[in-house]
């Protein structure tokens, strides 16, 4: 039954409920119970009502830092009813296949929806911000943040745009009814609040409806502007590129300001201090220090206000501030002249803080634990949107490398000078290069074979797709671009093509397993060869 299996695969939690009731708990009895919800359930969707005594939410403050008499410097937890979170999986999964199959969701947005990573929407950035300084242009990227996004969203629009996307009749009953009448109580050292009823301005952070309704709240952003927007949740992304600089700025403002706009009428804020831009250039490009951007947030048709008018933060390399030479976007450190020296300065940071705490655990774990301390603090790292931070340099590349061999001695216990080859063969460990070509190879096969985030069909295409009218011996093959400069050489949209057209032993390899299981043994039968 769909409620026996929902139960099935939540996650087994401990944390409980207004009532005392814990996911962990539910799954134990789920047999026993499975029945009886369903039929709740399904009234519940036929009359289009959500059940009162499911609407209660326990809230736990987690302080982050700072001052603790600040209520600014805490995290709410939100633990929603243990059976409403069944209930809300549900609906959840219903509304998404609803969204998806009619292509409602706007295709560059990349948060909370199935198949699709945050590696993702770098991608697409970073293709367009490389190509851009092929041509020689000019690229300005708008990373713009929304004030408490999850916790500004009227219901009243909420539920307009619901209708738009065919959500209308009993349907759009149970979610009005869903997000009506909601009420918490917060937990401070085991003693509870009065019971507060929450305003009609959230999607309800710690359920499982809240992110997939904000997307459908934020889903029509894209619409008011003409730049490439890339959305990840509530962190947009805004870039456009152009040989004329001032021309390009004069562009950027004005689309800026219809952004602004929209945000006014959803009823929602830009953090302005937060909110920042780059101008994206080769180094021979010069930008004038003179150049600003500005956000102006006067409505049409009403009085012109001059303190509505903002003055956005450039991110720029010259800048006093080392912290502002960069800007940081889902985990990936941006600088104007994309050469990835700032994220590859943050990566070795997290790797030498990981080989601390593994050196410092040496003497006391087995090899098999070492190894597991390995692969959770130090290699996750560097399967983290590895398809990114290799677009650095070679130099740059040897450096995070020069960390692995450090972390790989460690977990060996061999000599600080040891030969790392025979090393990486012994644990059946791949050494970066591999780590690189394996997420290379890996996200091309899920566009050769067309089960990549559809926002990928037309970024390449195959030598037959190009000329269809002509018998090509290399017809398989996927067009690489022309690199005007060397930076392009590195960036995905040349590099991925690239690798994979000089990979011939494992590229026609359809299925998934049997590919990457032909690719895991090509990768470690190369690494084990250099190691000879």
């Amino acid at each position: 039954m769909l409620v026996g299996n929902t139960i099935k695969n939540m996650v087994s939690k401990n944390s409980t409920d207004l009532d005392g009731i814990s996911t962990k708990l539910l799954k134990a009895i789920s047999y026993e119970i499975e029945r009886p919800l369903a039929h709740i359930f399904s009234l519940s969707l036929a009359s289009g009502t959500f059940p009162e005594a499911l609407k209660s939410t326990r809230v736990i403050p987690i302080h982050k830092a700072g001052d603790t008499t600040n209520c600014d410097n805490y995290r709410p937890i939100s633990l929603v009813n243990a059976f409403s979170k069944i209930l809300e999986k549900i609906v959840s999964t219903k509304l998404t296949q609803h969204l998806e199959q009619n292509n409602l969701i706007y295709e560059h947005q990349y948060g909370f929806l199935k198949g699709k990573s945050t590696e993702h929407a770098l991608l697409h950035i970073t293709n367009r911000i490389g190509q851009a300084l092929n041509e020689n242009k000019y690229c300005v990227g708008i990373f713009l943040d929304l004030k408490k996004a999850f916790d500004v969203v009227p219901h009243n629009i909420l539920l307009k745009k619901l209708e738009k996307l065919g959500i209308t009749g009993t349907a759009l009953a149970w979610f009005k009814s869903y997000l009506s009448d909601r009420t918490q109580k917060v937990d401070i050292n085991g003693h509870l609040s009065d019971t507060a009823y929450l305003d009609a301005l959230s999607v309800f952070q710690g359920t499982s409806l809240g992110p997939i309704l904000f997307l459908c709240f934020i889903n029509d952003l894209p619409r008011a502007t003409d730049l490439f927007s890339v959305l990840y949740a509530d962190d947009t992304t805004g870039l456009d590129s152009d040989s004329d600089l001032q021309a390009l700025m004069a562009r950027v403002s004005m689309e800026l300001r219809k952004m602004a706009i929209w945000f006014q009428s959803n009823r929602m804020a830009l953090n302005i201090n937060k909110t920042k831009y780059i101008i994206f250039h080769v180094p021979s490009k010069k930008v004038d220090k003179n150049v600003t951007l500005q956000l102006d947030s006067n409505l049409p048709n009403t009085p012109f206000d001059p303190n509505l008018i903002f003055e956005i933060e450039r991110i720029h390399n010259s800048h006093a501030n080392p912290s502002l030479r960069s800007f940081k976007l889902l985990g990936i450190h941006f600088d104007e002249h994309l050469n990835f020296n700032a994220n590859t300065q943050a990566l070795i940071s997290k790797l030498s803080h990981s080989i601390f705490f593994i050196n410092r655990a040496k003497h006391t774990l087995t090899p098999k634990a070492l190894k597991a301390l390995y692969t959770s603090f130090f290699h996750s790292h560097l399967l983290y949107c590895t398809n990114i931070y290799s677009c650095t340099s070679q130099t740059n590349i040897n450096k995070i490398f020069l960390q692995q061999k450090k972390a790989i001695r460690i977990i060996t216990n061999s000599e600080y000078n040891a030969h790392t080859a025979p090393l990486f063969h012994s644990l059946n460990i791949l050494p970066l290069a591999k780590i690189i070509t394996s997420a290379k190879l890996t996200f091309m096969h899920t566009v050769y074979y067309g089960y990549a985030p559809p926002s990928f069909s037309n970024t390449w295409q195959t030598q037959a797709q190009r000329n269809p009218d002509l018998n090509l011996r290399n017809a398989t093959d996927i067009y690489v671009p022309f690199p005007r400069i060397d930076l392009f050489k590195r960036m995905p949209i040349y590099a991925l093509p690239h690798t994979w057209n000089s990979h011939d032993i494992v590229r026609y390899y359809a299925n998934r397993t049997t590919f990457r299981y032909a690719l895991h043994e090509l990768l470690h039968s190369e690494a084990e060869t250099a190691s000879e």
